[in-house]
This record gives structure tokens, C-alpha cells and sequence, in this order.
């Protein structure tokens, strides 16, 4: 059994665990947290049982979605978690395409993200998300499954889909044409203090009744002991399928709170005149000031001189960052130029005291290559043609196993 160190943050703790179960020869579930730049992302996928590669479908979602939301901020969080679900559906089948033994490959979904002490949460297939809420334990998700259709449908009962013979048919799930709609809450719970957020593959939820859930969760005592409970009655059950949790219980919540886009902040108050602010004082200030500005434009020459003078002014739209060259000639500032697509004469070109001349070609930004990076993807999220890419970086083909950074251009 795998888990990991139960953590501390912000206003809430959490524990996952994942087993393989009794049965099953391989673990084909996965599981993930990352604090992003757009909240604490939670995320548990199921590789889908009769299809390739399920360990692999399960492990490049959370992957995905880890990157995603690191990597890209959204204002509005439902929005993020859509696109980020688009994003892992392409990631999917890229993989499946690489891998001509995984295509077809297919998993379930849940993610849960906490921004500002609001939970959103979304899901595609049967994995599951409950929230204990005082004496209530409910099921916000809703299931991607045959037999959920026939409950809502009104031919059968939630008690007869719980041993109905076609549970464990999927309506749709990750990597499968077409496209998951996934569902994706609209309106954020505002949890409260000792209130539980559950993400579960099948694995648990089948091998553990609702009540016992309810029970395990509800009862005083730490979040990792209520988590080692739960596998282990998961386990003494039968373990017949993997099984992978995440809790995540909330404390302080109100104490916490901190303020969103959303939440108006006070106008400030104009102070009060003071006895202190006299004409004498006003004058101190200003002379201050005056020595501070002058302080600064001398700090700043004097690395303008250490650093070089530009030859040339960039007229072109210029990223966050530069790509640096050496030049020795205007034939070989004139190849990087063309390799870039850009007139020479709109890419600065400084002069170092050592009488170095160095070309400075603004691009996107420097990407740094993770194991599940491919070129497509990267095309994709750039909107820069892979050719390009492959040109200037030098790479053989498409293969970027052996490089670690790589510059994407305007």
C-alpha cells in the first residue's frame, strides 16, 4: 500500500492512499495534488479495466492536469477546469497515437480544486466525489454509467444499480471519441469546519457501503487514521479492484478566509490631517525624495556601462524573455535573424565591455520539457508550428527524450 504524508496547509489536511487490491496483478489507478497558481488541485483516475494501457491513460491525466493548472492562470476556476479536461482529452490520444499499443486507452476522472476556500469539482466516468457535511454523507458527482441512466431514467432504484450486473458499463470516459462532456460544478461548495471532501475510484465505494463510509468519516479521531480505515475494511472486504482515495478535511474556515476576485474590498478612508505633516516635514520629504532619484539614475548608469549599449531598438513585439547569441559576423547574425523569421534590424544587438557582440531574440518563453511532453502538445500550447520548433532548437525529428529546455518563439 502507497501513501503519502498526511500535509498541513492552508485550512485543510489531506491523505491519499492507493492499493492494488487482492485480485488485479497492477495498479491501474492514479492520483495527484499540486498547489497551483489557480488553487490546491486534488485529482483520481481509474484506467479503464478491457482497454490498453490503463495504468498509462490514468497517470497522463493527472499529469496533464497537474501541468495545466501550474502552468496557465484562470480568473474564473469553471472555466480552468474545462479547459484543463479539454487539454488532458488531447494529451490522451496524442499518448495513444505515439504509442500505437495504447491506443484506446481510456480512464476515469475526478478532480477537485480549492480556491480561496471554495471547492469546485468536476468528473467523467464512475470515480466518485462525497462530501460529509454534519450528519450527511452525499455524492456530488454523477456517475458516467449505464445503470445511472437507468436510475434516472426511473427504471430502477439507486438500491437495485448497486448489484445491477451492467454497474460497471461507462458512458464515457477520458480518451475515448468522441470527447467527454464532463460535469463540472457550476456553484462552489463553502465547506465548514470538520467537513470532508472524498475522491474515490469504484474501488473503494464497491468494496464499502455508503454507511460505512458515512460511519468511518463521521467518527472523531486524524484524517490519516480515518483514511487507514477505510482501506483496510476496502481490503477485508474482498478487494476485488484497485483501490485510491483522497480525503481532505477543512478547519478554521472562517478564520482563513482570504479575498477573492469577487469579494469587494472597503474604499479607503482618507486620513485624518496631521499635527506631524507641517510645511518643514513636507520639505524634509521632498529633499529625500530628490537624493533617493538621483541615488537610482547613478545605480543604473553605472550597470548600463557594465553591461553594454544597444545598437539597435526592438520594434518587434517582444516576449517575457530573450533568447541569447554570440555573433562574430553579420552573416552569422543574419542566419539566426532568418532562422527566427525576424529583420535583422528589428533584433537588438549589444556590445559587452569585452568587445562581444550578442544578438538578443525576444521569444515566448523557455519551456521546460517534462516526460510526458511531446511536439504536438507543445505546437498546441505555443500556436507555433512544430517545423519551427524542431529548427531552431536543433531537435532530431520529434524526439525530445534528451532535451531538457527549449525555446519557443514569437
Amino acid at each position: 500500500m502507497e501513501t503519502t504524508k498526511t500535509k498541513e496547509l492552508t485550512n485543510f489536511l489531506y491523505t491519499s492512499l492507493s492499493d492494488k487490491g487482492c485480485l488485479r496483478a497492477n495498479n491501474e489507478d492514479s492520483s495527484g495534488y499540486v498547489d497551483s497558481v489557480n488553487g490546491h488541485l486534488f485529482v483520481v483516475c481509474d484506467g479503464c479495466g478491457g482497454l490498453p494501457c490503463g495504468e498509462k491513460a490514468s497517470q497522463t491525466v493527472v499529469n496533464s492536469l497537474k501541468f495545466f493548472f501550474t502552468n496557465y492562470y484562470y480568473k474564473d476556476p469553471v472555466q480552468g477546469i474545462k479547459d484543463a479536461i479539454d487539454y488532458s482529452q488531447t494529451r490522451l490520444i496524442e499518448e495513444g497515437r505515439q504509442h500505437p499499443e495504447c491506443r484506446g486507452m481510456a480512464t476515469t476522472l475526478v478532480l477537485v480544486l480549492v480556491r480561496y476556500n471554495k471547492v469546485y469539482y468536476a468528473n467523467v466516468g464512475d470515480s466518485r466525489i462525497y462530501f460529509l457535511s454534519g450528519s450527511e454523507l452525499k455524492q456530488i458527482s454523477k456517475d458516467d454509467s449505464y445503470v445511472q441512466n437507468l436510475v434516472d431514467s426511473g427504471k430502477i432504484t439507486p438500491e437495485e444499480a448497486a448489484d445491477h450486473p451492467r454497474k460497471n458499463e461507462l458512458t464515457q470516459a477520458m480518451g475515448i471519441n468522441p470527447p467527454p462532456v464532463p460535469h463540472i460544478s457550476q456553484h462552489p461548495i463553502v465547506p465548514g469546519d470538520d467537513e470532508v471532501i472524498l475522491l474515490c475510484t469504484d474501488g473503494l465505494y464497491n468494496m464499502v457501503g455508503h454507511q460505512d463510509i458515512f460511519a468511518t468519516l463521521s467518527r472523531s479521531g486524524y484524517i490519516e487514521d480515518k483514511g487507514a480505515e477505510l482501506m483496510r475494511t476496502a481490503i477485508e472486504n474482498g478487494g476485488y479492484d484497485n483501490i485510491t482515495f483522497q480525503l481532505i478535511k477543512f478547519f478554521n474556515v472562517d478564520a482563513t478566509a482570504e479575498r477573492t476576485e469577487q469579494t469587494p474590498v472597503p474604499a479607503a478612508q482618507p486620513a485624518e490631517p496631521s499635527a506631524k505633516h507641517t510645511p518643514v516635514t513636507m520639505a524634509i520629504l521632498v529633499v529625500v525624495v530628490l537624493i533617493l532619484g538621483v541615488l537610482m539614475y547613478l545605480k543604473d548608469a553605472k550597470q548600463n556601462r557594465q553591461g553594454g549599449t544597444s545598437q539597435s531598438s526592438c520594434t518587434v513585439q517582444c516576449g517575457d524573455q530573450v533568447a541569447i547569441y554570440d555573433i562574430d559576423s553579420t552573416t552569422n547574425a543574419d542566419s539566426i535573424a532568418a532562422l527566427y523569421g525576424i529583420p535583422l534590424q528589428d533584433i537588438p544587438i549589444v556590445t559587452l565591455t569585452d568587445g562581444r557582440r550578442q544578438l538578443r531574440v525576444p521569444i515566448q518563453r523557455i519551456h521546460t520539457v517534462r516526460f510526458y511532453d511531446n511536439l504536438h502538445t507543445i505546437e498546441k500550447l505555443y500556436g507555433v508550428p512544430k517545423e519551427k520548433i524542431i529548427k531552431i532548437n536543433r531537435i532530431k525529428g520529434e524526439d525530445l527524450e534528451h532535451a531538457r529546455e527549449i525555446i519557443i518563439p514569437l
